[in-house]
């Protein structure tokens, strides 16, 4: 009897052991997860241009309620931008006349129907509150969050350099009490460490995609040695040792029809402004 307890106990413990809520990094479409430098660091992603666009998704495994954030240091943030998509404002309930602002766009299906993701920052960190919506009924129709691809935010790489972002859980997995009750908010907890290199562009044209036309161009300068003031000119010093040559040239080639995203990213007066 005490061995079918114990089994039965550890049957119950096991999808609470295993539920968890991750970020995947992907390229510009979306689509092509960004590649980590090895398997034993699947957080530290490989080298990506300047004007480089990621998208950021956030998945579950599970259905409960959650919220958290990701946010990176005002030291790093000149190097990145977190931007969020579709900012409105939507109603705390249909028959309030509460509003609370929210990228609509960056809360998808599987976080529920009232999901919400908010910009922030203050002396020290800039970044996203997301929080989804598990409420276990409703009267006026929609859905509760279900196991998937909770929210997406877009990531710009804007100078060369390293910046990490932080992805913290800040409220407690577990049903919904009171659905119209503000949730408490925790001791965050770190669940994962994004690390991003960013490097000088080899899109010299501008065409978010390095070709034959970029190549002509740097090869304009082969064996020159550009003023590091000179300003276009210096770009073609890519490993900026005071000469355009075979060092260059293999750095190059690294990143030979890559595409990229150049688009600036979008302005909005909501988003925080960085010193």
């Amino acid at each position: 009897m005490k061995k079918l307890f114990v089994l039965a106990l550890a049957g119950l413990l096991a999808p609470i052991a295993a539920a968890r809520v991750w970020v995947t990094v992907y390229q510009y479409d979306g689509k092509t997860p960004l590649a980590a430098v090895d398997s034993n660091h699947p957080d530290v992603y490989r080298e990506i241009m300047v004007g480089t666009r990621l998208t950021l998704v956030i998945s579950s495994d599970t259905a409960n309620s959650w919220s958290g954030d990701l946010q990176l240091s005002q030291d790093e943030a000149p190097y990145a931008t977190l931007s969020g998509r579709g900012f409105t404002y939507i109603y705390t309930r249909p028959d309030s006349k509460t509003r609370i602002p929210t990228y609509q766009d960056s809360c998808l299906d599987a976080a529920g129907t009232d999901a919400t993701a908010r910009s922030w920052a203050d002396a020290y960190l800039i970044g996203f509150f997301f929080e989804n919506d598990a409420k276990s009924y409703r009267t006026y129709g929609g859905h509760a969050a279900y196991p998937g691809d909770w929210f997406i935010v877009d990531y710009y790489a804007e100078q060369a350099g390293e910046c990490r972002v932080e992805f913290y859980a800040t409220g407690s997995s577990g049903p919904v009490v009171n659905p119209y009750v503000p949730r408490d908010v925790g001791p965050p907890t770190l669940l994962q460490t994004l690390s991003f290199t960013h490097v000088p562009s080899r899109d010299f044209n501008g065409d978010r995609v390095v070709d034959f036309r970029d190549f002509a161009r740097f090869a304009a300068y082969w064996r020159s040695a550009p003023d590091p003031n000179a300003g276009a000119e210096a770009a073609f010093d890519l490993n900026t040792d005071g000469r355009v040559d075979g060092s260059d040239l293999a750095s190059f080639s690294e990143y030979w029809l890559e595409r990229i995203d150049g688009n600036e990213p979008p302005t909005d007066p909501n988003t925080p402004v960085k010193p």
